[in-house]
């Protein structure tokens, strides 16, 4: 295999881009497939996230096609957000033959039908059955009507977790009152993390110098979860796709809010910062981190040893049901140059081989979305039981079970994940009230649907 050295980039950080959408060039559907025994093109470009983490999991991926085909993707990254780039190059002409982007930014381009169907060419030709081959949201996330127009690599890996400093809580002899340390599986309530919470807070002379909780930071997924998991008695859910209307300026959706925001900064354990709970945990900030693992892979870089946990039963003792974002994975442009490049590498994606490379990322993927993957740990740096990664994955596939993604049908989930983050940051800061914040947030997830609806006046199926 050719080893090529790619210039390693820094990782752009931001918040989703709410995303309208951008007008395309007018475009001419490519069948792809080879041309009638014409010779296969020798190189391509793929696209990805401007991260290390990424870069190499995509040279990895060229290096396996280009073993396997004799041809050359020169992985090209880019900063985020890439779907606004990537309808940009569609416009100029300057698209690549494939991309790794997540499915739930795609609604732009499904608008504009700019991105190749894959059920034929990609999955049947491989002989995939989604519901068997995949895991958790993953394949939903790249849904467009009865077509999936991607191939992905990740199922979701937020929203659904809780970092506890699992080290503090032995010293402090309560680890046989919360998890993970008490063998349960999740808080068993939204009072005994808040009561952890309250435990593992430092204050120095009145003055808090590392709060109890974070939740900031991928809001969305929390909080709509916790809406899900209220709703699901009433049959409902927080989109309702039938009805075409958010269930968030309800009972549910102020008692949501309440759970997730108000309640702990009314306590006095949580507050809002200048930086999600990834950072702030790493940053030695905030003591329990809701919503995104990171801390545990991450945190005994940083003299930390944090563990996950699932977030808090709801109802109990009902299991919590979550929202997903689904993950990251591979698209290609209907436009490509060269379709039967794009075709070919998307298959060796949607593969054992394919998807084993990327799920080496992090040090191994624990939300892989090849189910094939699950319970397989030998492609980790660390495949021991004692390992963070390890431990993460058999916690996700868990949680996996009662994720589900956003749904369909309402419009753009990064509007919708902007939306959440603006609404609770000011019930965070106690600007708004938790009924206020619900309200606010039921007009502006409206506002998403109509700019949706407006979007789609444009829309033809192809």
């Amino acid at each position: 295999m050719q080893n090529r050295t790619i210039n390693r980039r820094v990782f752009l950080k931001g918040s989703a881009m709410a995303l309208g959408v951008s007008t395309l060039a007018a475009c001419t559907v490519v069948p792809a497939g080879t041309d009638g025994g014409a010779p296969m093109p020798t190189a391509g470009v793929l696209w990805g996230l401007q991260y290390d983490h990424h870069i190499g999991a995509y040279e990895r991926l060229s290096d396996l096609y280009l073993d396997q085909s004799g041809v050359e993707l020169t992985v090209a990254p880019q900063p985020w957000p890439i779907e606004t780039k990537l309808i940009a190059a569609l416009s100029a002409g300057t698209q690549p033959e494939a991309a790794c982007i997540m499915g739930k930014v795609l609604v732009p381009l499904h608008i504009q039908n700019a991105l190749m169907p894959l059920r034929e060419s990609v999955y049947n030709h491989n002989g995939l059955d989604v519901d068997e081959d995949f895991n958790g949201d993953s394949v939903e996330a790249y849904q467009w009507g009865d077509d999936i127009f991607g191939v992905p690599t990740e199922m979701n890996g937020v929203g659904n977790m809780v970092n506890v400093p699992v080290d503090e809580v032995e010293a402090m002899g309560m680890a046989d009152a919360f998890p993970p340390t008490n063998g349960e599986s999740y808080f068993a309530s939204y009072n005994s993390m808040w009561e952890l919470a309250q435990s593992l807070q430092v204050e120095e002379d009145g003055t808090v110098v590392r709060w109890g909780l974070s939740s900031k930071g991928w809001d969305a997924q929390s909080y709509l979860g916790i809406a899900r998991s209220l709703l699901a008695a009433e049959g409902t859910d927080w989109w309702d796709n039938d009805n075409k209307n958010f269930n968030i300026d309800t009972d549910a959706g102020v008692q949501a809010m309440e759970l997730f925001v108000a309640t702990p900064v009314a306590m006095g354990i949580e507050t809002e910062l200048d930086q999600n709970h990834v950072d702030a945990a790493l940053a030695g900030k905030v003591a329990i981190a809701r919503g995104n693992g990171t801390p545990m892979i991450e945190g005994h870089k940083h003299g930390y040893a944090y563990e996950i946990t699932g977030a808090p039963m709801v109802t109990p003792p009902d299991l919590p049901l979550f929202v997903g974002e689904g993950g990251w994975g591979f698209v290609a442009p209907k436009q490509s140059k060269q379709p039967e490049v794009s075709i070919d590498f998307l298959r060796l994606v949607a593969s054992l081989e394919g998807q084993t490379e990327y799920a080496r990322i992090y040090g191994g993927a624990a939300h892989t979305a090849w189910r094939e993957l699950v319970g397989v740990y030998d492609h980790f740096e660390d495949s021991s039981d004692t390992s963070p990664a390890v431990k993460a994955a058999k916690l996700l596939q868990m949680l996996a079970t009662t994720t589900g993604y956003y749904g369909q049908g309402f419009g753009s989930p990064s509007s919708v994940d902007g939306a959440v983050a603006q609404v609770c940051s000011e019930v965070r800061q106690q600007n708004l009230t938790a009924a206020e914040g619900a309200a606010a947030l039921q007009e502006r997830l409206d506002a998403v649907y109509a700019q949706f609806q407006s979007d789609m006046s444009t829309y033809t199926p192809a």
